[in-house]
């Protein structure tokens, strides 16, 4: 399969972290062009010059989908953003710690060989206004179209609609969850390697390492939330994701932690999968240390 890559980052302190590096090394093998976005650097740092096909700088407004479309904007020379030549576009961000082992079985995973566009997490939103069905999201941080979507009209038409949003939650509604909505509308398959509509509850047993008496105020909100029916598994359940063959934990289960999570337990569950895959443990600590807290 010829596969384009695209990377969308962003680093407010103005470097390609070396978690990025990592990742940008362990897609090489993966993609015929990768291709890095960047909101925070304007010179591909010495050392990737063979790693990267393209480097793109650009200004730090549309969020990713903005990086990913001035990405396919120049994998497209008609301005279709139909990638010719490849047989799928890939596009992921910086948003995550990994691929923690080799990501090769997961691009070629069964679970999604028959979709049009798949990702790692098909997370369910809230019902739209009013609606009762949940709306499935397939997360946005890692997604890849194949060529019969490429050569669609429903493709086009998304990006052609891709611009500027003032806020996180309008790119969330209209861009991560409209991708997925747009896609399955115009009769598209959409899987994941991990879909929480086919998933069990969250047990007992998955939060018990997170519960403590000594911090009774952080077991009572990891309870309560977990006890929803509609909760983004990609931060609740990293140790789950990662049974399913999820290569990659969110950093903002270690930087937000929504949930309450312990994170000792969450990052020993991540340096147990990384000694298999050889992935560097520390980069994970040394990537934290950088970040300011979110509020």
């Amino acid at each position: 399969m010829r596969r384009a890559l695209i990377v969308a980052h962003h680093d407010a302190g103005g470097i390609v972290d070396p978690h990025v590096v990592h990742a940008l090394r362990a897609y090489r093998p993966l993609a015929a062009r990768l291709v890095l976005v960047s909101t925070s650097v304007a010179v591909l740092p010495p050392g990737l010059e063979g790693t990267v096909d393209a480097f793109v700088p650009r200004p730090n407004v549309g969020y990713d989908f903005g990086s990913w479309r001035a990405a396919l904007e120049a994998l497209s020379p008609d301005g279709d953003f139909a990638a010719p030549g490849f047989d799928e576009v890939v596009c992921v961000n910086d948003s995550v710690w990994g691929p923690l082992v080799d990501p090769a079985p997961a691009f070629g995973d069964p679970r999604h060989a028959g979709a049009d566009l798949w990702g790692m997490v098909i997370s369910c939103q809230p019902p739209r206004g009013g609606g009762r069905a949940p709306r499935p999201h397939l997360q946005s941080w890692f997604f890849a179209a194949r060529r019969r979507l490429l050569d669609a009209a429903a493709w086009r038409g998304f990006w052609a609609g891709v611009g500027p949003l003032p806020t996180k939650h309008d790119v969330v509604s209209r861009l991560e969850l409209g991708l997925s909505e747009a896609v399955a509308a115009a009769g598209f398959r959409v899987e994941a390697l991990y879909d929480a509509r086919r998933q069990p509850p969250v047990t007992w047993r998955e939060l018990w390492p997170h519960l403590a008496l000594r911090r009774p105020l952080r077991a009572w909100r990891l309870l309560r939330k977990a006890r929803r029916p509609l909760h983004n598994p990609a931060e609740l359940l990293p140790a789950r994701l990662l049974g399913a063959g999820v290569p990659y934990v969110k950093v903002s289960v270690a930087r937000t932690n929504h949930y309450g999570l312990d994170l000792r337990v969450v990052l020993a569950d991540l340096a147990r999968t990384a000694a298999a895959g050889g992935y560097d443990p520390a980069l994970v600590p040394a990537h934290l240390g950088r970040l300011a807290p979110r509020r």
